[in-house]
C-alpha cells in the first residue's frame, strides 16, 4: 500500500494507476467473458496491448483541466464511463455472443426492449470485481473527502499534456499496423465485430461503430424520393421479360437455396490426378446435378462479390443488388436499411415461410440483424446446433453434420417455405481432420491448393446425403433446389500455382485468367421438368433472384432489381464485376486492357481511337449498374418505394432465440412435413457416413482407409 501511495504522489501516478486498472479489467474480460478466438503469438500480443492505446487517449483528456480537483473528477468519470462501456458489453455478450452497437442502443422497437430485459438477467456475483476500483475511489471521494491526488497541485504544461495524447495516438497507430499485418483489411472488410475488438479493443470498436453509423445516417438523411428517379428508370429499362417456356415451372414449390462455399466452376466434372497417376472426380454428385435433365445450369456464371465475400453473395442472390465498394452491406447497413428481399417477396406473393440455416455464430457478418431486416421468420445459427469438440471447424459446423442436424428444424417449417443453407467446410484455408479425409490432395507446392480439392470432395458428399434425405422424406419433388458458388476459393495470388491443374501455363497467367476463373456454379434443379440444359449465357449472381422469381411464376417488373432473368430471351450478356471489370462473350474489360474473351488475346492496340471510345462507353454504361446499386443501398432508397405486392414489409418483433415457440404456434403448422407424417420425425430417414455420428441411429458410416496423397 505504501508503494501505491508513493506512486500516486508522483507526477502522473494517478494516470498510470487508472490506466492499469482499466487495462486489467478489460484484459480479464477478454479471456473470461468474450469468445474472441485468440490464437498464435501475434494475436496474443495484440490482445495484451490493445486496451492501452485508447486508454491513454481517453484518460489524457483529464490532463487538460487546469484545476487539480477537476482533473481528479474528470479522470474518475472517464474511468467510470469506460468501465460502464465494458460492463454493458459483458452483460450483452453473455446472452447474445455479440457486442452492443449504436443501432441496437438507439432503436426503439420491441426487440430492443427484450434485449435489455434479458441482458440484466445475466448479472453475476463476481461482476463486483469489475467495479471494485470504482467503488473504492467513490468511497474516498464522497465519504472520506480524501483523494490520493491531493499533492498533485501542479499545472501541466500544454506541451506535456499534448505529448501524453500523442503517445496514445502513436500506440494506436502501432496497434493498427500490427492488426493490419495479422489481419489485412480489418476495417474495410469488417465481417465480425469480434475481430475488431480482438485486434483494436472495445473502446476503438465503439468509436468506429458510432462513426460508421454517423456516416450512414448522413447519407440517409440527405436522400429523398427524388433520388429514386434514375434508379427506377434504369430498373425499368433493364427488366427482361420472362421466357414463357420456363415461367412458373416451379410455381408453389418449396425453395431450398444452398450456398456452396468457395466452389468454383472448374470443379464441375473435374478429375484430379493423384501422385500415382490415378484420377478421381472431385465433386461427382454436384456435377451429376449440373448435367441433369431437371437442372437449368449455367457455365458462364460469375460471382460478383467484393469485400463482403459470402455476405455479398447473399445480397446479390436475395436482393439483386451488389455489395458495397468497401466493406459489407450486412455489417454496414444490415441493421438499419429497408430491403425488398426474396423472403419478403415470397411471403407477400405466396405465403412462404422463410428460414436461414448456418452452423456459425449469428454475429458473423452481422447475419442476425440483417436476416431480421430481410424479414426471415427463422434463423438457425450455432445456438441451435451442437458445435462442440470435433463437430466444428474454424467457421462452424461441418457440412455433413450441419445438413443432418438441420432436418430437425426443416421438417417443422410450414410449406411452402423459402430456406437457405450456408455451408462452411470448404472454406479457406481448407482444413479437414484426418477422419473425414477420403480424397487425395493435389500435388502442388501450395498446401492451400492441395487441400482445396479434399474439402471440396467432402462438401460434395455432404450435399449428396442431403439430397438423399430430401428424396426419402418426400420434400424433393415439391421443391426447387438452387445451388450457387458464393465466391472464389483460390485467390489471384495462388492462381499461378493452380494454373497447371486447369490446363494453363503459369508463366503466361495474367489478369485475364484471374478474371475468367471467377466463374462459379449456378444450378436451379427442378425435379420433373425434364427440359434442363446447360446454358452458355453470360450472367452473374445479381441475376439469381429475377430468374428464381420467374421460375416460381412471379413477375418482377415492379422491383428495383439490378439483375435480369438469365432464361429470358432479352437477357443482356454483359457481366460487371464488383471491382469494375466487365465481361461479355466477346470482350473482357480490365483496368488498362481489353482482351478477347474466348482466346485471351490482348486487343487494345488493334482498335482505332473511335472504336475504343465506343467500347469504353459501353463498358462505362455497364458499370452504371454498380452505381445505381450503391445509391439504393447507401441512401436506403427502398424505404421510399413500395411496389404493390410489398405494400407492407414484415416486421420481426421477436428474438430468434425464442423462435421455436413462435414456430410451434404458427397458423400453418399443419402443412409442415412432420405434421404430414402425423407427428413422426423424418430424422431417421437421414443417412450419413460422418464419423462423428458413428453409433447413432442415423449413421450409415463405414470404416474406410486413407487415400493416397492425403495430408499428414
Amino acid at each position: 500500500m505504501s508503494k501505491i501511495k508513493e506512486l500516486l504522489n508522483k507526477r502522473y501516478g494517478y494516470f498510470i494507476l487508472f490506466l492499469f486498472l482499466f487495462w486489467l479489467k478489460t484484459y480479464i474480460a477478454y479471456w473470461i467473458e468474450f469468445s474472441l478466438g485468440v490464437s498464435g503469438i501475434m494475436e496474443n500480443i495484440i490482445l495484451f496491448i490493445n486496451p492501452i492505446a485508447t486508454g491513454v487517449i481517453v484518460l489524457s483528456i483529464a490532463l487538460f483541466f487546469k484545476s487539480p480537483t477537476l482533473r481528479k473528477w474528470a479522470m474518475f468519470t472517464l474511468l467510470l464511463l469506460m468501465t460502464l462501456l465494458l460492463y454493458v458489453n459483458i452483460l450483452y455478450y453473455r446472452e447474445f455472443a455479440d457486442f452492443l452497437t449504436f443501432n441496437i442502443v438507439s432503436s426503439t422497437n420491441n426487440v430492443t426492449g427484450a434485449l435489455f430485459t434479458s441482458t440484466f438477467e445475466m448479472m453475476r456475483i463476481w461482476d463486483l470485481l469489475y467495479w471494485v476500483d470504482i467503488m473504492l475511489f467513490g468511497y474516498l471521494f464522497f465519504y472520506k473527502k480524501e483523494t490520493p491526488f491531493a499533492e498533485d497541485k501542479k499545472t501541466y504544461k500544454r506541451r506535456t499534456k499534448t505529448l501524453v495524447t500523442s503517445l496514445g495516438v502513436l500506440l494506436l497507430a502501432g496497434n493498427l499496423i500490427l492488426a493490419e499485418i495479422d489481419r489485412p483489411e480489418l476495417l474495410t472488410r469488417t465481417f465480425d465485430r469480434n475481430y475488431i475488438v480482438k485486434y483494436l479493443g472495445l473502446n476503438f470498436f465503439t468509436g468506429y461503430d458510432v462513426f460508421q453509423a454517423s456516416q450512414n445516417s448522413q447519407m440517409r438523411v440527405s436522400a429523398d424520393e427524388s433520388d429514386l428517379g434514375k434508379v427506377f428508370n434504369f430498373a425499368s429499362e433493364n427488366h427482361a421479360a420472362p421466357n414463357p417456356e420456363y415461367f412458373g415451372v416451379a410455381e408453389d414449390r418449396n425453395v431450398i437455396v444452398i450456398g456452396l462455399e468457395s466452389v468454383q466452376q472448374f470443379l464441375i466434372d473435374y478429375e484430379l490426378e493423384d501422385e500415382y497417376g490415378e484420377t478421381h472426380e472431385v465433386m461427382p454428385f454436384l456435377s451429376s446435378i449440373y448435367d441433369n435433365e431437371d437442372s437449368y445450369s449455367f457455365e458462364n456464371f460469375f460471382h460478383q462479390t467484393g469485400q463482403g465475400k459470402s455476405s455479398d453473395a447473399e445480397v446479390l442472390g436475395e436482393l439483386s443488388l451488389y455489395g458495397l465498394p468497401q466493406g459489407s452491406v450486412f455489417q454496414t447497413l444490415g441493421s438499419t436499411n429497408t430491403f425488398h428481399s426474396a423472403s419478403n417477396i415470397l411471403e407477400q406473393h405466396g405465403g412462404y415461410t422463410s428460414a436461414a440455416f448456418h452452423g456459425n455464430v449469428g454475429s458473423f457478418w452481422n447475419r442476425t440483424d440483417t436476416y431480421r431486416s430481410f424479414g426471415y421468420d427463422y434463423f438457425f445459427d450455432s445456438e441451435f446446433y451442437d458445435v462442440s469438440g470435433d463437430r466444428s471447424m474454424e467457421y462452424g459446423l461441418k457440412d455433413k453434420l450441419f445438413f443432418h442436424d438441420s432436418v430437425e428444424y426443416l421438417e417443422q417449417l410450414p410449406q411452402p417455405f423459402y430456406s437457405k443453407f450456408l455451408t462452411v467446410s470448404h472454406h479457406f484455408p481448407y482444413p479437414l481432420d484426418e477422419e473425414n479425409v477420403e480424397f487425395p490432395a493435389a500435388q502442388t507446392d501450395d498446401n492451400t491448393i492441395n487441400n482445396y480439392f479434399v474439402t471440396a470432395h467432402y462438401a460434395d458428399q455432404a450435399l449428396e446425403e442431403f439430397f438423399n434425405y430430401l428424396k426419402s422424406s418426400g420434400l424433393y419433388e415439391d421443391s426447387i433446389i438452387v445451388m450457387y458458388g458464393d465466391h472464389y476459393g483460390i485467390s489471384d495470388m495462388r492462381n499461378p500455382e493452380l494454373a497447371p491443374l486447369v490446363g494453363e501455363d503459369p508463366e503466361e497467367w495474367n489478369d485475364y485468367h484471374n478474371t475468367q476463373i471467377q466463374r462459379v456454379p449456378f444450378i436451379m434443379h427442378v425435379p420433373g421438368v425434364e427440359n434442363g440444359e446447360v446454358f452458355d449465357t453470360y450472367s452473374g449472381q445479381v441475376d439469381m433472384l429475377p430468374t428464381l422469381m420467374h421460375l416460381l411464376g412471379i413477375e418482377t417488373d415492379g422491383y428495383l432489381f439490378m439483375g435480369q432473368d438469365i432464361l429470358s430471351e432479352e437477357h443482356d450478356n454483359t457481366v460487371p464485376l464488383r471491382n469494375g471489370r466487365v465481361i461479355t462473350p466477346e470482350y473482357t474489360f480490365l483496368e488498362q486492357e481489353i482482351y478477347d474473351t474466348e482466346t485471351g488475346e490482348p486487343l487494345l492496340d488493334q482498335f482505332t481511337e473511335e472504336e475504343l471510345e465506343e467500347l469504353y462507353l459501353f463498358r462505362n454504361e455497364a458499370r452504371e449498374e454498380l452505381n445505381h446499386s450503391n445509391e439504393i443501398l447507401m441512401k436506403d432508397l427502398l424505404r421510399f418505394y413500395n411496389p404493390e405486392p410489398l405494400d407492407e414489409l414484415k416486421e420481426i418483433d421477436y428474438l430468434y432465440r425464442d423462435q421455436l415457440d413462435i414456430l410451434e404456434e404458427h397458423p400453418g403448422k399443419e402443412t409442415s412435413l412432420i405434421e404430414q407424417r402425423d407427428g413422426e420425425s423424418s430424422r431417421d430417414l437421414y443417412e450419413t457416413d460422418a464419423p462423428e455420428m458413428e453409433g447413432t441411429e442415423s449413421s450409415a458410416s463405414e470404416e474406410y482407409s486413407n487415400s493416397p496423397g492425403q495430408p499428414e
